[in-house]
Protein backbone atom coordinates (compact mmCIF):
# COMPACT_ATOMS: atom_id res chain seq x y z
CA UNK A 1 0.00 0.00 0.00
CA UNK A 2 1.00 3.08 -0.61
CA UNK A 3 1.15 5.78 1.20
CA UNK A 4 -0.03 9.91 0.57
CA UNK A 5 2.67 12.12 2.28
CA UNK A 6 -0.03 15.12 2.46
CA UNK A 7 -2.78 13.72 4.03
CA UNK A 8 -1.42 10.65 5.57
CA UNK A 9 -3.96 8.44 4.26
CA UNK A 10 -3.96 4.96 1.36
CA UNK A 11 -3.46 6.90 -2.18
CA UNK A 12 -5.91 4.90 -3.58
CA UNK A 13 -8.44 6.74 -0.51
CA UNK A 14 -7.02 10.34 -0.72
CA UNK A 15 -7.53 13.25 -2.98
CA UNK A 16 -4.04 13.24 -4.12
CA UNK A 17 -4.26 9.54 -5.54
CA UNK A 18 -7.76 9.98 -6.90
CA UNK A 19 -6.73 13.07 -8.65
CA UNK A 20 -3.40 11.11 -10.19
CA UNK A 21 -5.89 8.13 -11.25
CA UNK A 22 -8.48 10.45 -13.28
CA UNK A 23 -5.40 11.73 -14.92
CA UNK A 24 -3.97 8.13 -15.61
CA UNK A 25 -7.23 7.51 -16.86
CA UNK A 26 -7.60 10.54 -19.41
CA UNK A 27 -4.01 9.52 -20.94
CA UNK A 28 -5.05 6.15 -21.93
CA UNK A 29 -8.55 6.56 -23.22
CA UNK A 30 -9.06 7.02 -26.58
CA UNK A 31 -10.78 10.42 -27.31
CA UNK A 32 -13.17 10.80 -30.22
CA UNK A 33 -13.74 14.37 -32.62
CA UNK A 34 -16.92 15.15 -33.51
CA UNK A 35 -17.87 16.75 -37.00
CA UNK A 36 -17.74 20.15 -35.43
CA UNK A 37 -14.14 19.86 -33.80
CA UNK A 38 -15.31 19.12 -30.21
CA UNK A 39 -13.46 15.97 -27.94
CA UNK A 40 -15.08 13.19 -26.35
CA UNK A 41 -14.41 9.92 -24.77
CA UNK A 42 -16.73 7.29 -25.18
CA UNK A 43 -19.86 7.09 -23.69
CA UNK A 44 -20.12 10.56 -23.57
CA UNK A 45 -23.70 11.16 -24.09
CA UNK A 46 -24.07 13.61 -26.56
CA UNK A 47 -23.64 11.13 -29.06
CA UNK A 48 -27.22 9.46 -27.90
CA UNK A 49 -27.82 5.98 -29.19
CA UNK A 50 -26.67 6.23 -33.02
CA UNK A 51 -23.89 3.55 -33.11
CA UNK A 52 -22.26 5.20 -36.17
CA UNK A 53 -19.19 7.05 -35.62
CA UNK A 54 -18.24 7.51 -39.77
CA UNK A 55 -18.10 10.86 -39.24
CA UNK A 56 -15.90 11.30 -36.21
CA UNK A 57 -12.37 10.93 -36.23
CA UNK A 58 -10.71 8.94 -33.04
CA UNK A 59 -7.43 10.06 -31.51
CA UNK A 60 -5.34 7.22 -29.69
CA UNK A 61 -2.24 8.98 -28.71
CA UNK A 62 -1.27 9.13 -25.26
CA UNK A 63 -2.10 12.67 -23.79
CA UNK A 64 -4.34 14.05 -26.35
CA UNK A 65 -7.00 15.23 -23.80
CA UNK A 66 -4.13 17.10 -21.68
CA UNK A 67 -2.98 18.75 -25.05
CA UNK A 68 -6.43 19.84 -25.97
CA UNK A 69 -7.04 21.57 -22.59
CA UNK A 70 -3.44 23.18 -23.11
CA UNK A 71 -4.56 24.75 -26.33
CA UNK A 72 -3.44 22.68 -28.98
CA UNK A 73 -5.46 21.26 -31.91
CA UNK A 74 -5.75 17.70 -33.13
CA UNK A 75 -5.92 16.88 -36.46
CA UNK A 76 -7.72 13.15 -37.55
CA UNK A 77 -9.58 11.88 -40.14
CA UNK A 78 -12.85 10.25 -40.00
CA UNK A 79 -13.91 7.01 -42.06
CA UNK A 80 -14.76 8.59 -45.21
CA UNK A 81 -11.62 10.40 -45.19
CA UNK A 82 -12.43 13.74 -44.10
CA UNK A 83 -9.63 15.69 -41.65
CA UNK A 84 -11.39 16.84 -38.05
CA UNK A 85 -9.75 19.23 -36.41
CA UNK A 86 -10.26 19.16 -32.29
CA UNK A 87 -10.27 22.46 -30.97
CA UNK A 88 -11.98 21.95 -27.80
CA UNK A 89 -13.17 19.67 -25.14
CA UNK A 90 -16.42 18.48 -24.49
CA UNK A 91 -17.23 20.20 -20.74
CA UNK A 92 -19.07 17.32 -19.32
CA UNK A 93 -16.39 14.81 -20.11
CA UNK A 94 -13.79 17.26 -18.64
CA UNK A 95 -16.25 17.18 -15.44
CA UNK A 96 -16.81 13.35 -15.76
CA UNK A 97 -15.16 11.18 -18.11
CA UNK A 98 -13.58 9.07 -19.15
CA UNK A 99 -16.98 7.33 -18.68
Amino acid sequence: MAWCDVCDLERSMCVHGLHDHQIAREQAAPVRVSPRGMAHFDGCPHKGDDPNYDLWGQVNEKGAWQRLGNGESIRVVDATGHELVATSRCSDCVDHGPW
